[in-house]
């Protein structure tokens, strides 16, 4: 029985079932994709993840025992999947991939819905846009490495998801009201003269 529970490797016969979205498959096996940690029925008429991301289960309460959450659009456990779940879903997709260029299409796309439909739920449960809370969770951790490593600005840049060091200066700029470099002079002298006390 624990087998049954157990994450598998995707075997040739299943990966062309999900290849050629097989509804014959379907409550079989389950597939699950390490990256968007998302789980599937083999029909689903979603994007097929590549084959390394790919894992596969005997059942869509084993996925679920190991963290992954159902897709909305084939809804592998026979529930919809609702705005809220998905609206998290898409929350920690963005925490999780931040690091890379995102987009609202990509997002939408790597949490199986439409981008105009994700984009309205998000801004209803959580008040902003997708792109503006991405923004967000980047420049956190932004504040972060400028305050706790003596990384430079542009590899600060590059680790929150910003290849151009000139474009997160300016956006941190309009978000903190200083320059990344004047942000972490202020914070230090002001944690050294905390220390001193």
């Amino acid at each position: 029985m624990a087998a049954d529970r157990a994450e598998q490797a995707v075997n040739v016969e299943q990966w062309q079932a999900i290849n050629e979205r097989d509804q014959c498959f379907d409550g079989e096996f389950y597939y699950a994709n390490r990256d968007t940690q998302l789980y599937c029925k083999p029909s689903c008429p979603s994007r097929l993840p590549k084959f390394n991301f790919i894992c596969v289960f005997t059942s869509a309460e084993a996925a679920e025992a190991h963290g992954y959450r159902p897709c909305r659009r084939c809804r592998p456990n026979g529930n919809a999947v609702t705005d809220l779940e998905w609206a998290n879903q898409a929350e920690r997709f963005i925490h999780s991939h931040y690091q890379n260029p995102l987009s609202v299409n990509r997002i939408a796309e790597a949490c199986h819905g439409p981008s105009s439909e994700l984009q309205q739920i998000f801004i209803r449960i959580y008040g902003v846009s997708l792109m503006d809370y991405l923004d967000r969770v980047r420049m956190d951790q932004a504040r972060y490495l400028l305050i706790h490593s003596g990384r430079f600005i542009k590899q600060i840049a590059e680790l929150v998801g910003m290849p151009s060091a000139a474009e997160f200066s300016r956006k941190f700029k309009e978000k903190e009201g200083l320059t990344p470099t004047l942000y972490r002079r202020r914070v230090r002298k002001r944690e050294r003269g905390q220390d001193r006390l």
